[in-house]
């Protein structure tokens, strides 16, 4: 058996021509690197076994163990530290498209300044330090030996653990900033709405508006904001803008409990815009249709109020009319217009008969309910042409004169009302009053009969002939005699 000295002689004969090899490897560019790895492979594992195949595997593996350690240590520091320090700048003074920016250039800058210094200078430092905590100058050579050829190797997983680190610490640091912005935006909507809510209550229909149009400049497709902009809508009267917002609110609601109040919400307005129960029933067979809810079928008798009538037929009639509105529930309320305009509630309420002077005239009316809903509108228009006698006493109406002589007759005629005078050559007058009544007259009321009564003064024939043909020519025949007009 050989001695210990003898041993060792020949370890650090093996070791010198191990080194040589190596040294022969470096210089020898031409040939491949796959002969040198085989060869220096060979050789690794003959004097790994020959040195002490434990101490050195547990070295390496400690060494490897304390580099990876210390360097995803460094990695977490540097990179903790970064998403701090980012973190509150980002927040304070950039927006996030800003941070998103900032985040990729810090990336490249610290991933290429970490890579080139920190990570090769910790691994010299450990592995030095490794080193010298053994005292075998056999294991220490032969730990140097084998780093160096394991570098190669290793010195690639180096800068992926740096980067993986920095990239998830970078990835962390933008989720920070995304989470915190979505946390603002979601407090920001919350608080909007419950503002907004508690406005619509107290009926500060303005304010509210503004708290919903606030929170839509955060998220302009909120539907709890579009919902609330058309009650408030509603609350100022402003029924055609609230229309449109209910309209928009139910193309984004799809949650079917959800879907009831906004149908609730946009009934209620509709009903005060006096749509008309037409208009109303078809939105309550839609809000059934698309809820499921079948109480909105129920909902038509609270809104179905009896229709009025009139008691003449709307058409042409001759001759001075009246019309009157008949309610269909005594109860209820009738509000009226003549002019063809819709009525309303602040429209004039009915409460007499509606004369129809000659010429057209629409009448339109509504029956209000108890629940203050009102009816479909009816409608009549009357076309009234004057009658023969209002003709006729249109045609006579003045004062008609006529001279015979140095004799003077006149008759005055205003509307049932008659005097007569006449005045003698001596100077002496005759006058006489009375009244007088149509007694017939033909269709274009230019001939007729007047019956003469309650005369006082000078008396007078109990009939009267007129007769007004030509008209345009201001002169009448009164009993075959011709009288001028004379206002």
């Amino acid at each position: 058996m050989k001695s210990e000295d003898e041993k060792n002689n020949e370890v650090e004969k093996e070791l010198a021509e191990a080194q040589a090899e190596e040294k022969t490897e470096a210089l020898a560019d031409e040939e491949t690197e796959a002969q040198l790895e085989d060869t220096s492979d060979d050789l690794t594992e003959e004097k790994t076994e020959a040195l002490g195949e434990e101490k050195t595997e547990n070295v390496a593996e400690e060494t490897e163990s304390l580099v990876e350690e210390e360097t995803e240590s460094l990695a977490e520091e540097e990179t903790e530290s970064l998403a701090e320090e980012e973190t509150e700048s980002l927040a304070e003074e950039e927006t996030e498209a800003l941070a998103e920016e900032e985040t990729e250039a810090l990336a490249e800058e610290e991933t290429e300044a970490l890579m080139a210094e920190d990570t090769e200078a910790l691994l010299e430092e450990k592995t030095e330090a490794l080193v010298e905590m053994h005292n075998e100058p056999y294991i220490i050579e032969n730990t140097e030996s084998l780093i160096f050829k394991q570098q190669k190797k290793f010195k690639y997983k180096k800068p992926f653990i740096i980067i993986g680190s920095i990239i998830l610490g970078l990835v962390l640091i933008g989720g920070g900033v995304a989470g915190y912005s979505n946390y603002q935006k979601t407090t920001a909507i919350n608080t909007g709405l419950k503002n907004g809510e508690a406005l619509l209550t107290q009926a500060n229909y303005e304010g509210a508006m503004t708290a919903f149009q606030e929170v839509g400049t955060v998220d302009a497709a909120n539907a709890d904001a579009i919902f609330g902009k058309a009650k408030a809508y509603a609350g100022l009267g402003d029924y055609g803008n609230a229309k449109t917002y209910f309209e928009d609110t139910l193309k984004r609601v799809t949650d079917l409990e959800k879907l009831k109040p906004v149908y609730n919400a946009y009934i209620n307005s509709q009903v005060k815009a006096n749509v008309g129960e037409e208009a109303i029933f078809t939105l309550l067979d839609r809000a059934a249709k698309e809820t499921g809810d079948e109480g909105f079928i129920k909902q038509k008798g609270e809104y179905m109020v009896k229709i009025p009538s009139f008691n003449l037929n709307p058409g042409t009639y001759q001759g001075v009319q009246a019309v009157d509105i008949i309610k269909g529930e005594p109860t209820d309320k009738i509000y009226f217009t003549t002019d063809g305009s819709q009525p309303t509630t602040t429209s004039p309420e009915y409460s007499s008969i509606i004369q129809l002077a000659p010429g057209e005239m629409t009448v339109k009316a509504i029956e209000v309910g108890a629940n203050g809903f009102p009816s479909k509108t009816i409608e009549g228009k009357y076309i009234i042409s004057a009658s023969s006698e209002s003709i006729l006493e249109n045609n006579i109406s003045g004062s008609w004169s006529y001279h015979s002589g140095s004799s003077f007759y006149q008759y005055y005629f205003n509307n049932g009302h008659l005097s007569y005078s006449y005045s003698y050559v001596n100077g002496s007058k005759t006058t006489s009053t009375g009244n007088y009544q149509i007694v017939g007259c033909n269709p274009s009321g230019t001939i007729a009969t007047l019956s003469v009564f309650n005369m006082t003064g000078y008396s007078l024939a109990s009939t009267i002939n007129i007769n007004c043909e030509p008209l345009g020519d201001n002169m009448i025949s009164i009993n075959s005699m011709g009288y001028t007009y004379s206002p």
